[in-house]
């Protein structure tokens, strides 16, 4: 929702970051008495180098409760921060029972936490095609593609063997 920056109702204003620096923004901001949430999720790890532990959900936004007006400049000039996510002269901002209902889903772990993670299909892993044209068929993984969330796989067929391209949720460990 868009609000009018001038208006001293406080509203969860939706701050845009600096690169990587969503953390000690929000602590920044804690740090100068805003209430500032960063919403976190454990997402699973595609590679080593990926980030252990949960990351953000809104990577570079943090969500800030305040009433502009009265301490915009404190707001903005905050370390970490890039500004006020702006449409024209209204700001940005979420509905109160948004940022409840995401502190509901992160419980007492502190983060959010996506149904089902599971670990990256690796090259040469045996699986089990579980649904579609070809279920029931097992297989051998030769690629994994994390991005586009799809798997090679060399199926053993009556007829031979046969490469085929599949979407990875519809793959299980054999």
């Amino acid at each position: 929702m868009l609000v009018d920056l001038s208006d001293p109702t406080p509203v969860w204003l939706v701050i845009r970051t600096k690169p990587k620096l969503e953390r000690a923004a929000a602590e920044a901001l804690s740090r100068r008495d805003f209430e500032s949430y960063l919403p976190l999720v454990l997402e699973p790890r595609t590679h080593r180098r990926a980030p252990r532990g949960p990351v953000p959900l809104f990577p570079s936004y943090v969500f800030v409760n305040c009433s502009v007006p009265e301490r915009f400049n404190a707001l903005v000039y905050c370390p970490g921060v890039s500004g006020v996510v702006r449409f024209g002269a209204c700001g940005a901002a979420v509905e109160d029972e948004f940022i409840v209902m995401l502190r509901k889903r992160e419980g007492e772990r502190g983060h959010l936490v996506f149904k089902e993670v599971r670990r990256p299909l690796e090259r040469g892993q045996r699986v089990k095609v579980a649904d579609g044209p070809l279920a029931g068929y097992t297989g051998l993984v030769e690629q994994y593609l994390p991005a586009q969330a799809r798997v090679k796989l060399l199926l053993s067929l009556v007829t031979g063997s046969r490469r085929v391209e599949l979407d990875a949720a519809s793959v299980h460990c054999a």
